[in-house]
């Protein structure tokens, strides 16, 4: 049996959530009363183990890239393994790339467990602990994630999530809504280089970018043509990244807990965790039926 055929489903209400626990934690797709909130997977994708292709991954313990897959950090440097293709940086962490183990689930819930102990060369090199929720809550589905450290030595920590939303342009344009201070200017390697003031990113369908952005409000609306789509985030996920490349059905609205690059100095810093502490972040998305229906 495949990690993609391996799949548990919550079913509460008006939301029917698939999840794929040994592809990476993942969500293969999610709907509420009948229409996708997140990007539809392809099958034949998830079959093949493609967890990019899924509705949404979780990132940990760090999110978008490390600058040449290698960082310092407490006097020592450590090198990582360059994980996408064409590109010499470390990427969204190990945690999309680990099968996770089912603690419970249930109708409307679901726990699944990530451990990574005995790191070999090339991965993260500190030892932790993942716990991620996804739960059925009314009209919201809710997402925790909480990272132990379990290494014998403070450790760099970062979370958050890559969900992915369907844009249906030919129906209705879909608006974003949202605050931040800054966005961060990309280089011809891809890391940030400078900041600006935000630009307008209130036209996701005809707009290209793929930015992280600090000073973050923690909420975003998104209104498209079948509901609208309230992203609320918790303190520590005080970065976002957006992501809406040219020419596809769908944009990514990823909230992080720092920005793109952040072990090479880019600010906010990652979080430092003791041993023994821990990290934790949740993202909530709150249906309502779009004006337009009303």
């Amino acid at each position: 049996m495949s990690a993609a055929q391996a799949s548990l489903t919550l079913a509460q209400g008006p939301w029917q959530v698939r999840v794929l626990p040994a592809l990476g934690g993942a969500i293969a797709s999610a709907s509420w009363r009948g229409q996708p909130v997140l990007r539809p997977s392809v099958e034949a994708q998830l079959q093949q183990g493609l967890v990019r292709r899924s509705a949404c991954y979780p990132l940990l313990p760090f999110s978008n890239r490390i600058g040449n897959a290698q960082f310092e950090f407490d006097g020592q440097t450590y090198a990582l393994t360059a994980n996408f293709d064409n590109e010499p940086h470390a990427i969204h962490g190990l945690g999309f790339q680990r099968a996770w183990q089912v603690q419970s689930s249930s109708a409307e819930s679901l726990t699944m467990q990530l451990t990574h102990a005995t790191p070999s060369p090339g991965q993260w090199p500190f030892a932790l602990r993942a716990t991620q929720v996804i739960a059925i809550e009314g009209d919201d589905l809710v997402l925790r994630l909480e990272v132990e450290n379990t290494d014998h030595r403070r450790a760099p920590c970062g979370l958050g999530w890559h969900p992915f939303f369907p844009l249906d342009s030919a129906t209705q344009p879909t608006q974003l809504q949202t605050h931040w201070q800054a966005m961060l200017v990309n280089g011809p390697d891809k890391l940030p280089c400078d900041s600006t003031t935000p630009p307008d990113t209130t036209q996701l369908d005809t707009l290209v970018i793929d930015n992280c952005f600090t000073g973050w409000s923690g909420q975003a609306v998104m209104s498209g043509p079948h509901h609208r789509i309230t992203l609320t985030a918790s303190p520590t996920l005080r970065c976002a990244v957006l992501f809406r490349p040219p020419g596809q059905p769908f944009f990514a609205f990823e909230p992080v807990s720092h920005p793109n690059n952040a072990l090479h100095g880019v600010t906010p810093a990652m979080h430092i965790l003791e041993p023994g502490q821990c990290l934790a972040g949740e993202m909530r998305l709150s249906l309502s039926t779009a004006p337009s229906i009303l």
